[in-house]
């Protein structure tokens, strides 16, 4: 195993001294398989010597159009933007990236990119769409200590995936994207509750009129968004996170008096949304304020990317 971990190495030193993004698509044996894909993207601004932030990126299940290479080239404009590598491994000829072999070969390639290049092990996260969001929260999860941060976006999951796994987040931020006609019932709010029912500090973007696709409107920039909360929230700065927080939230109070009338701290027009913890949506509306005349109990309301829990009384 050394002798391809040396081979790659010199085969990749040499490709990062031009001065333009490069993409490196190689392959080294690995257990039952001869050769085994990864895909790597180094950032414009890359130096030798100084520490990098990096993300493992896990592509999702369709051997059609998605593998590792594909999944770097379609993150690579935000890798750029952000300066940030990206590591993708392959799941093989069945595509799907969680299988044994593949989650094995995913903690390989990622230990082999931190001998080959200076990623900041403080600044590693996880990012994954479809099935590779689904294994952005399991791999993450099994493995937290690895990463400072977690981006699953139109993660293909159910809760009972994370089933004994979820606890594993307390103190982790994530930063969920996904698109309200992407089954949200089952695959967005269950898993917003296991996140922060486990104490992760949690933030989420449901895209409005976006299916399952990763060809949404302004993707760098909402990704960019995910990954500056990714780096400077509640989990990792106190105060200055704390009073930020408190400057934007949709409502005044947390608790609120059945019947009564409240102002919304949103933009004039803006949409939102009221939704039971269990992921039904039981009010809508793009007012300033909103009449609380549902029944007593726990909700959430959403507008944009921002949300909040609150208790009708």
């Amino acid at each position: 195993m050394i002798k391809y971990i040396s081979t790659l190495f010199m085969a990749i030193s040499f490709s990062v001294t031009s001065l333009a993004q490069t993409q490196i698509n190689n392959s080294v044996a690995f257990q039952t398989d001869p050769s085994k894909d990864y895909s790597l993207v180094i950032p414009t601004s890359y130096v030798e010597g100084e520490s990098t932030a990096a993300f493992l990126a896990l592509h999702p299940w369709n051997t059609n159009k998605w593998n590792g290479e594909t999944w770097c080239e379609e993150l690579a404009d935000f890798a750029e933007e952000n300066n940030v590598i990206l590591v993708c491994p392959d799941g093989g000829a069945d595509g799907k990236i969680d299988d044994p072999i593949d989650t094995a070969f995913t903690s390989f390639i990622l230990d082999s990119a931190f001998q080959w290049y200076d990623i900041d092990p403080a600044k590693l996260y996880a990012i994954g769409f479809s099935w590779g969001g689904k294994a952005t929260y399991t791999y993450g999860l099994n493995h937290i200590d690895k990463f400072a941060g977690l981006l699953p976006i139109g993660a293909a999951i159910s809760a009972n995936d994370v089933s004994g796994i979820s606890q594993n987040i307390e103190g982790k931020p994530v930063y969920v994207v996904h698109g309200s006609l992407d089954s949200p019932n089952t695959r967005f709010y269950p898993m917003v509750e296991a996140m922060e029912s486990n104490g992760a500090c949690l933030e989420t973007n449901l895209l409005q009129g976006v299916g399952h696709t990763i060809d949404f409107d302004n993707q760098v920039e909402i990704l960019t968004a995910a990954y500056e909360y990714l780096k400077d929230n509640a989990c990792t700065t106190t105060s200055i996170s704390s009073v930020y927080q408190e400057t934007i939230e949709i409502l005044e109070y947390n608790s609120i008096k059945k019947g009564s009338v409240v102002n919304l701290n949103i933009e004039i027009g803006a949409p939102w949304y009221v939704i039971t913890t269990g992921g039904k949506v039981v009010n809508q509306g793009n007012s300033q304020s909103i009449t609380v005349d549902l029944p007593v109990g726990l909700y959430i309301i959403q507008s944009g990317n921002r949300s909040q829990k609150f208790s009708i009384q």
